[in-house]
């Protein structure tokens, strides 16, 4: 590191344990859709996200998760949190008002439905294992013993829908299950949901893209 600050190695450091980290454990996540017979409309211009979880600083950040994934792939998206404030109290009225005056069309939601974890473990292992004497020619055999251990992989099921703003009728819905090492935690759940539900909505056909 010539030429590199004691503070500069120390930073770049850093970045490389978050990224190892980060490459270390990660989520899969399975999606099935289906789309209302009933919808026969335009893709969406604009929609509201809205994760439907007690905590709201969970909630604000799966919301951030899934708007930046429709964002990216070029989907007109706001999260929630963005235009109604927790602390009050909304009327059915005043929050059309409200999707109204940001030209929201469409409403999507997604909340947990369930979760759990699986354990699998792996038995000890006792093998023979031949080992010729280089020197001497002699053959030696001998046990080796391979101690078992216990993998764990936590899952969590999710349901999304898209509800249509001038009807109130669910025209999309779909189901998930992602699952992974515990390690990943809530974060890593909740991106890898945002990219396959962001995917799903656009290989179905239900939101416009700039």
């Amino acid at each position: 590191m010539r030429g590199m600050t004691i503070r500069g190695a120390i930073a770049m450091i850093a970045v490389l344990l978050a990224l190892t980290i980060m490459m270390a454990g990660c989520a899969s996540t399975e999606i099935r859709s289906q789309t209302s017979p009933d919808y026969t409309g335009q893709p969406y211009e604009k929609i509201l996200v809205w994760i439907d979880v007690e905590d709201a600083l969970t909630a604000h950040g799966a919301e951030d998760y899934l708007v930046e994934e429709l964002v990216d792939r070029g989907v007109d998206a706001a999260p929630q949190y963005s235009i109604f404030f927790a602390g009050k109290d909304y009327t059915y009225g005043q929050r059309q008002r409200e999707l109204n005056k940001k030209g929201i069309d469409a409403v999507l939601t997604v909340e947990m439905t369930d979760s759990g974890a699986t354990r699998r473990r792996t038995p000890d292992r006792l093998r023979r294992v031949r080992r010729v004497n280089p020197y001497t020619g002699r053959v030696h055999t001998y046990s080796k013993w391979t101690p078992g251990h216990v993998d764990v992989d936590a899952w969590a099921d999710f349901s999304a829908e898209l509800i249509d703003r001038a009807s109130g009728e669910v025209v999309w819905l779909a189901v998930a299950r992602t699952a992974g090492d515990p390690s990943v935690g809530r974060a890593g759940f909740a991106q890898s949901v945002a990219r396959e539900v962001a995917d799903q909505l656009i290989r179905d056909g239900l939101v416009a893209r700039n």
